[in-house]
């Protein structure tokens, strides 16, 4: 081919691309924004205004037990076995009001959670020989607690020394449940 010719040809290609783009713009007008346009938000509901706060439906009433205490002067069986009581120093296994609390030993549980330490003294099939066993070892000056669990063999009820923050503090109130009361108990931790 001549020269000449190949340049017409380039320039028919270049003048029908010019055409292909920018005719299209000339016929459409003004620019067309590119996203569609969206309609106002709607204004917000207003609520109605709450009378007064009325009961959930469908709950029981749960009225509260009185607390129990039996003291008995008869001997209860101990777990342990035999037991031989003596009379207790007041305030014997507690802390003194004056010391400052100290830090939680790291025993097993969850990071962040505080963890403590308690002595169960007994496990009774009978909330009377619990509760008593508790209201003796109150006397003797141990803070005493008595937790109710559901087994498989039946309801028993723990009789639990404690709680403590250190291992320590529970391992010296387990010695002296068994130095004055002849008890085999042993620490656990709590909760």
């Amino acid at each position: 081919m001549d020269f000449l010719l190949k340049q017409r040809l380039v320039g028919a290609v270049v003048l029908v691309a010019l055409g292909v783009i920018f005719i299209p713009m000339l016929l459409e007008g003004p620019e067309q924004p590119v996203v569609p346009a969206v309609s106002e938000m709607p204004a917000p509901e207003s609520l109605p205004e709450a009378g007064e706060l009325q009961d959930f439906p469908g709950g029981e009433e749960i009225v509260p037990t009185p607390p129990v205490s039996i003291v008995t002067d008869k001997r209860l069986p101990s777990p342990a076995g035999n037991r031989k009581s003596k009379a207790p120093a007041p305030g014997a296994g507690l802390p003194k009001p004056d010391e400052p609390p100290p830090a939680a030993d790291a025993g097993p549980g969850q990071a962040g959670q505080l963890q403590g330490w308690v002595v169960q003294v007994g496990s009774f099939s009978k909330q009377e020989n619990a509760l008593a066993l508790r209201d003796r070892l109150r006397k003797a000056g141990f803070a005493t607690q008595v937790e109710k669990v559901r087994l498989d063999k039946g309801t028993r009820f723990r009789v639990r020394v404690g709680p403590y923050l250190q291992r320590a503090e529970a391992d010296r109130a387990q010695a002296g449940l068994k130095k004055k009361f002849d008890l085999s108990a042993r620490v656990m931790t709590y909760p």
